[in-house]
């Protein structure tokens, strides 16, 4: 398996990128510490700004690591026929366990329509599965969305676990219109991923392509879920979904294990880059995917990359 980064170009107006989706020819773009959601076209100017929740810091400023949302995951969903995208939190500090449900502008009306979501019952479900974490922190990276599947991903810490938990996608919904009243519950695999530069290699971004899950995650010198440390680069990797898995009462596991990983690298170089959330773009072959993905480099620099994937 190879993933080579083909184009790289600077995202200038748009802080910390951490969520990426590619729908309908738009990229939607998020920052962990902005409370917009950005939409733009092929040449990456912005067509759309959407402000989430008001702030008194500008959309391009960057928002307190201490206040922050800390929104890294952006999941595009398709419900009654209608485009949304759910944007969410980390859940790794109190003030990160909201998010929101955006419903995408059609050719009849071109506003955005948002509403809160509040995760804190789902997240308090999460944080007390010792499969995820043993210290009640968690930090979920990435989240992905099928028909079937709804996934959210555990970024490993000293103390957690690269965990997956995926979800019956009708129940996650009900879950969403209920406003947090009905939750439910995700059959959990936990992963080992590899190391670079003898760092651990954690979850950071997620995708689902027919019946392939690719994720990407990044090794990071740092002890804990919220404090920034020394990039040692990223990893890009796939899980099959199992097309007979079922969510209630079956034996047959959704996901198999990690059918193969590679080092992200540039020129045939290895690249250092953080990369924090993966779109597929076009598949070329049965074996080569196109990709679009976001970097975040800790000082507020974004940067969208496009890759080509052989697997």
């Amino acid at each position: 398996m190879k993933a080579e980064i083909i184009k790289r170009a600077k995202l200038t107006d748009i802080p910390s990128a951490s969520g990426v989706e590619i729908i309908n020819g738009i990229i939607y773009v998020i920052g962990d510490d902005s409370n917009s959601l950005f939409s733009l076209n092929h040449n990456l100017q912005i067509l759309q700004k959407l402000e989430l929740f008001e702030s008194k810091y500008e959309s391009n400023e960057r928002i307190p690591k201490k206040k922050k949302p800390d929104f890294e995951c952006m999941t595009y969903f398709k419900i009654n026929g209608y485009h949304y995208v759910l944007i969410n939190g980390s859940g790794s500090k109190e003030n990160r366990d909201n998010g929101y449900l955006v419903k995408l502008p059609t050719k009849y009306n071109k506003k955005f329509f948002s509403q809160p979501v509040d995760f804190k019952s789902l997240y308090n479900l999460l944080r007390s599965n010792e499969d995820i974490v043993s210290d009640g922190k968690l930090n979920i990276e990435a989240s992905a969305y099928s028909d079937d599947l709804f996934v959210l991903m555990n970024r490993a810490n000293k103390k957690g676990n690269n965990a997956i938990m995926v979800f019956n996608t009708e129940e996650f919904q009900v879950f969403l219109a209920e406003n947090s009243e009905m939750i439910p519950f995700p059959e959990v695999f936990l992963y080992e991923l590899p190391k670079l530069e003898s760092v651990n290699c954690g979850f950071s971004g997620a995708c689902i392509h027919e019946n392939k899950l690719f994720f990407t995650a990044s090794a990071e010198d740092t002890e804990d879920a919220v404090e920034d440390g020394s990039v040692k680069g990223s990893i890009l990797g796939w899980i099959e979904i199992n097309p007979q898995g079922k969510m209630k009462g079956s034996i047959t596991k959704t996901l198999s294990q990690i059918k193969s990983t590679t080092t992200i690298r540039e020129n045939d170089h290895h690249f250092y880059g953080k990369v924090e959330s993966i779109a597929i773009f076009e598949k070329e072959s049965e074996s080569k995917y196109i990709a679009i993905a976001v970097t975040d480099s800790d000082d507020g620099v974004s940067e969208l990359i496009m890759l080509e994937i052989n697997l």
